[in-house]
C-alpha cells in the first residue's frame, strides 16, 4: 500500500458502483462456490458483476456501506444489514431473484443446484437482533492489509456496546480462521448437495 486507506459510509453509485462490481469480480475470481456455479470463465465473471451490482444497489438501501479507499482507489467494501432490516421486503427479494435469473441465464440448469445450498444457508440464520455482514471483500492487490478488520471494526465496536449479535456466511473455508480473529464462531457447515462446496454460517455474541 502506497497510502494508509480512508474508510467512507454511504451507498456506492455511478463510477463508484461499477468500481466495486469489479473489484468483487476480482476478489471472488478463484471463489470454489462460484466455480461451481459458473464453471466458464468469462460467463463466472459476467454472473458474479451482476450479483454484486444487486447487492450493492437494492441491498445497500438498507444497510451501511462502508468503502476503504486507496490513493482514491476502492480497496474494500463492506455491508452490513442493521437490526430489523432482515429478511428482506418482498419488493428486495423480488430485484434478487430477477438478478439470479440474470446472472444465471443461458444457464439457468445452475440455479437449480445452487437452490438446496442457498435455501440451507438462508435456514439457518437466526431470527434474533443482529447485525448480518451481507458482504466484505477486498481487492487482491489489499489483501492481508487490515482493511477487512477496518469494515468489520465500528459495527462490531457497537455490537459490543449495545449487546448485538453479528451474523456472517462464508464460502471459503480459510475464512473460518480469519473470522474468528474477530469472535465470530462457527454454527453450521452446509453442504446439502455432496459434490457442491461447503458453506458456513458464523455468529458473534457480543463481547462482555
Amino acid at each position: 500500500m502506497t497510502t494508509a486507506p480512508v474508510v467512507s459510509e454511504g451507498s456506492l453509485k455511478g463510477d463508484q458502483l461499477e468500481e466495486a462490481v469489479q473489484v468483487a469480480v476480482r476478489a471472488f475470481d478463484d471463489d470454489a462456490f462460484f466455480g461451481y456455479l459458473f464453471p466458464g470463465g468469462a460467463q463466472r465473471h459476467r454472473s458474479v458483476a451482476i450479483l454484486h451490482r444487486t447487492v450493492l444497489r437494492h441491498v445497500a438501501s438498507v444497510g451501511t456501506t462502508r468503502t476503504a479507499f486507496i490513493d482514491g482507489k476502492i480497496a474494500g467494501v463492506a455491508l452490513w444489514v442493521p437490526p430489523g432490516k432482515w429478511p428482506y421486503s418482498p419488493m428486495l427479494q423480488l430485484r434478487q431473484l430477477f438478478s439470479s435469473v440474470a446472472a444465471f441465464a443461458p444457464n439457468l440448469g445452475s440455479l437449480n443446484r445452487a437452490r438446496p445450498i442457498m435455501h440451507a444457508v438462508v435456514q439457518a440464520h437466526p431470527k434474533r437482533t443482529q447485525w448480518y455482514l451481507q458482504l466484505l471483500m477486498v481487492d487482491p492487490p489489499f489483501q492481508r492489509h487490515g482493511i477487512g478488520g477496518m469494515l468489520q471494526a465500528p459495527t462490531l465496536a457497537a455490537c459490543d456496546t449495545e449487546g448485538i449479535f453479528a451474523w456472517v456466511e462464508t464460502q471459503k473455508e480459510e475464512n473460518l480462521a480469519y473470522y474468528r480473529r474477530f469472535g465470530f464462531e462457527v454454527v453450521a457447515e452446509h453442504r446439502p448437495v455432496p459434490d457442491a462446496p461447503a458453506m458456513w454460517s458464523l455468529g458473534r455474541e457480543p463481547a462482555a
